[in-house]
């Protein structure tokens, strides 16, 4: 039995969270969530881990906010849901903050003024010193999730089942070591993936450079020249080819003194001089002429080809010349170049300089050797053109350097043998929105190049692979395997040490060392599902019980990142989509609709936001937003603050009306277990509650947050601006208090999981229960469902709707009584049943109401007034009056008030004193007093 505490009036909801937070912590409250759940009856959710540099923002937020309510759901709804945090803590992130805090410019200068030894543990000190701050902001915006236990990406169990992962991919023939392009950092000297670039648009900067048509002389052909278009002039140092495309027309033309190849289709963009065509070819009719190079000095007697026209469908006319220039450091270029046996010449250290043994550019920086190479070039009569080229570049997504595309020997997963396998897998998985299934994911998946996996860096998990001399290779999946093909314990696998660490060639029997790069840590996080356990290695967890999770989720740009890293290695290791249910959200902006910058003054922040109106309404706030359809919200306080009022304070005082009326009747819980009602709006409500519960259950099930939280809202709006205002005339009535505590008390469990803070203080005082996030999810009850009802309801409040307009309309306040009312139906309008009748005339002030068929639903008042009538307007203003002041004076309910008036209709004076509770009315100045004892 619970007797109701007493309800503020104006409550301060980030207080009541502090209070109701302490509250779960004291008593353990999400611990005992998760453990009386059932074992054997798991809901698996994968987290996925932010990393530990800088404290949360709206975006990491906004991915708890997500989170958090389907595991609260899937709990109440009997499953258990083990929650444990993770932090992300390898990779570039890390190691450029360690860069910055020991004052490093560049990768060389790790391993020549530091040392690897020293900086490795400096990246260990940073990791974990990772900050308190997370917590907070996690507890404030009501996320139940554990920190105490929570899994680390560079622990060595975790790294352990990162290396069992990849020797299962390296095992069936899906990871190689090969020659390939990729986006480079020159800062950062190590290669870049593609999809770490597209995750963020910021990544991608317009940058203005040269648009250069150069000319190559054909050899033995007197003034001839192959016109070839670039945006690269410090690649055409190393030049050993040029490429057409076999089936378009090229044209030999004639500009004074000099000929020029090129594509037919390109003249009028080309050309601004006039010419005269000479001759026209295929692009096939060109391959295997000679040119003159600009620069020769990598030619060798090696049997290569050399200075070739060569022909691949790759070439387009779309922009340029129709010819391209062939150099290592095109993805496509490297393709032809390896087909067509072309010299792979690179010239580029891994800092992005020219080698010091090129002639003219030797030590130069990549990007300014543009200007050289173009100086060089037209001083040799050998540019046709050059012009300002603007164009979106990839910069690197850590430290927004500029990337190029080199080629670097590395390691691969076979990205194109999977397509097929991917393609059939994600057709098992659930996205929300949908569209993304075909759409974006499916997209990107098939465009996606092989993923480079290695990086020649320090901060990571170790790839897995040792070398012999003679090609022999160990690819341990385990510690174990290790130290027992090595000899030696290992404690660490992170280097230096896992460098040391030499084993013997089973082959030759001889030393066999690891490579030296660590992997890239996106195979950590493909890898989250497994490691988080120490799968296989920890017996305690089986794999049918977390694989696949049955939710993530995340922001549009892990599509081409997080998501798609996981659906490779799940397709590789067990040919199953990695995860059964995904929802997208979308980007939150800052309030000007650029990115979020502490420079650009551009957002809220958000600690001083959550301790000025709550989590409760961020969560509804967010998880109600259009971020929520994966489309960009530009953050607005205004917003965040209008959840208060829309949502929370309206449940609040209807929750309030109930414990002001239950206390004055001297009720408790108990007095309300059982619901019983003749009354048709309680009748009504109660078939409303079991249409919520059904469609917020529909709701959660499918992902939608929005539609949840637009059911909560139209749900309180009838209860307050209709059940409760309708039955204010029986506030006191056993029947009506006990349906009102019913849906209450169903309303907080169905809202629990999205708004956990305000549902557990109404839950609390309305039961004396624990929690309400210890209960299960509510069920709909046969008994209370009336579709009919409904219907009829939702058709009479149309037309209670249309008779506000007509009385707004002809300037007849609802206080002044009309003699009646006439409602037009048509066929297809629902039936109201009499019993509704007096709804309507109370509502609109009618004395009676008349239904007749008509062309169209409308509705027509009598608006004629006799003196009746008027009597009876002048005294539903002054009872109004009346009690507007009473509020003033800040009366009791019950207590009796002395009236002066200027004028009363005599024959509804005793209405008055009724509705008013006056004690004695006299007449003169309007005023309103206690009365007063002695």
């Amino acid at each position: 039995m619970s007797s109701f505490k007493d309800v503020t009036s104006i409550p301060t909801f980030p207080k009541l969270e502090e209070e109701t937070l302490n509250y779960w912590k004291k008593n353990k409250i999400f611990e005992k969530s998760v453990e009386s759940r059932p074992a054997n009856k798991p809901w698996t959710f994968l987290d996925g881990p932010p990393f530990v540099t800088g404290n949360p923002h709206y975006g990491s937020l906004l991915s708890s906010i997500v989170k958090d309510p389907y595991c609260r759901y899937w709990t109440m709804k009997g499953y258990r849901v083990r929650r444990v945090w993770g932090w992300d803590g390898h990779g570039l992130p890390i190691e450029n903050k360690v860069e910055n805090k020991l004052k490093i410019k560049n990768k060389r200068e790790i391993e020549e003024k530091v040392g690897i030894d020293t900086f490795i543990e400096e990246c260990k000190k940073y990791v974990a010193e990772t900050s308190a701050e997370w917590e907070w902001y996690v507890d404030r915006v009501g996320r139940w999730v554990d920190f105490k236990n929570a899994y680390r990406t560079w622990d060595i169990n975790y790294m352990e089942s990162v290396m069992w992962v990849f020797k299962q991919m390296y095992e069936k023939g899906k990871i190689y070591k090969g020659l390939r392009v990729s986006l480079y950092c020159p800062h950062c000297s190590t290669p870049i993936s593609n999809f770490e670039v597209a995750m963020d648009a910021d990544n991608y900067k317009d940058v203005t450079e040269h648009g250069t048509t150069y000319k190559y002389r054909v050899e033995g052909e007197k003034n001839t020249f192959f016109l070839a278009w670039s945006t690269t002039p410090w690649n055409k140092i190393v030049t050993p080819a040029l490429a057409v495309n076999p089936t378009l027309e090229y044209v030999t033309i004639e500009v004074a003194d000099e000929r020029y190849i090129l594509a037919k289709s390109t003249l009028d963009t080309v050309i601004d001089k006039k010419y005269e065509i000479r001759d026209t070819v295929y692009g096939r009719d060109l391959i295997g002429k000679k040119f003159i190079p600009h620069y020769d000095y990598y030619k060798q007697d090696d049997g290569k080809r050399y200075f070739e026209i060569v022909g691949d469908e790759f070439v387009t006319a779309d922009e340029g010349t129709g010819i391209v220039t062939i150099a290592v450091y095109g993805e496509e270029d490297l393709k032809v170049m390896q087909r067509e046996n072309i010299p792979l010449v690179q010239h580029v250290d891994d800092e992005g300089h020219i080698y010091k043994d090129v002639p003219l550019f030797g030590g130069m920086f990549y990007k300014a050797a543009n200007k050289a190479v173009n100086e060089d070039l037209s001083k040799r009569n050998l540019i046709f053109k050059d012009e300002p080229y603007t164009h979106s570049a990839a910069h690197c997504w850590r430290c927004a350097t500029q990337l190029f595309y080199n080629p670097m020997n590395a390691w691969y997963v076979d990205v194109q043998s999977m397509k097929k396998k991917m393609r059939d897998t994600n057709e098992k998985i659930n996205w929300f929105p949908s569209h993304f299934k075909h759409g974006r994911f499916l997209k990107s998946m098939e465009n996606a190049p092989d993923w480079n996996i290695s990086r020649n860096r320090y901060w990571g998990s170790p790839v897995p692979v040792w070398e012999c001399e003679c090609g022999e290779r160990f690819v341990p999946g385990s510690i174990k395997e290790l130290e027992d093909a090595s000899g030696i314990e290992v404690k660490d696998l992170h280097k230096p040490f896992i460098d040391g660490v030499t084993v013997n060639c089973k082959k030759c029997l001889k030393k066999a060392k690891r490579t030296p790069e660590v992997l890239d840590s996106w195979i950590e996080a493909g890898s989250a599902s497994f490691a988080e356990r120490h799968f296989p290695f920890d017996s305690t967890h089986k794999l049918e019980d977390f694989f696949p999770p049955d939710f993530i989720t995340e922001y549009t740009g892990q599509i081409r990142a997080w998501f798609y890293v996981l659906h490779v290695i799940g397709a590789v290791i067990y040919d199953a989509p990695a995860f059964k249910n995904v929802v997208v959200t979308g980007v939150i902006l800052g309030t000007d609709g650029r990115k979020m910058s502490k420079n650009f003054k551009n957002y809220p922040d958000p600690k001083e936001m959550l301790e000025k109106y709550g989590g409760d309404a961020l969560r509804l706030y967010l998880a109600g937003s259009s971020v929520m359809k994966a489309e960009d919200l530009l953050i607005s306080e205004g917003a965040y603050r209008d959840q208060i009022r829309g949502i929370l304070l309206i449940l609040w005082n209807t929750y309030k009306f109930f414990i002001m009326n239950a206390k004055q009747a001297e009720k408790t819980s108990e007095d309300f277990k059982v619901v019983t009602s003749k009354n048709v709006l309680d009748k009504w409500v109660l078939a409303l509650l079991q249409d919520c519960v059904e469609q917020v259950t529909m709701s959660m099930e499918s992902y939608d947050s929005v539609t949840t939280i637009q059911l909560y809202y139209s749900f309180i709006q009838d209860v307050s601006t209709w059940y409760i205002r309708r039955s204010r005339d029986r506030s006191s009535d056993v029947e009506f208090l006990s349906t009102l505590y019913h849906v209450l008390l169903t309303l907080t469990k169905l809202m629990a999981p999205i708004a956990p803070f305000v549902t557990e203080e109404m839950y609390r005082n309305l039961t004396g229960g624990e929690s309400v996030h210890l209960e299960n999810w509510p069920q709909v009850d046969n008994k209370f469902i009336d579709k009919d009802l409904l219907a009829q309801m939702k058709s009479l409040r149309i037309f209670v709707e249309l008779g506000h307009a007509q009385r707004k309309e002809k300037n007849f306040a609802v206080k002044q009584p009309l003699a009646g009312l006439k409602v037009f139906v048509t066929d297809s309008t629902v039936k109201i049943k009499s019993d509704l009748d007096n709804l309507i005339m109370d509502e609109l002030n009618v004395k009676k109401v008349e239904f007749i068929k008509g062309e169209a639903e409308r509705v027509e008042f009598d608006f004629e007034l006799n003196d009746d009538l008027r009597q009876e307007g002048e005294m539903r203003v002054i009872i109004r009056k009346i009690q507007a002041e009473r509020k003033n004076l800040g009366t009791d309910r019950s207590e009796l008030v002395e009236v002066t008036l200027p004028s009363w209709p005599k024959n509804w004076e005793d209405e008055i004193k009724k509705k008013a509770l006056v004690d004695t009315l006299t007449e003169g100045e309007f005023k309103v007093t206690r009365v007063t004892t002695v």
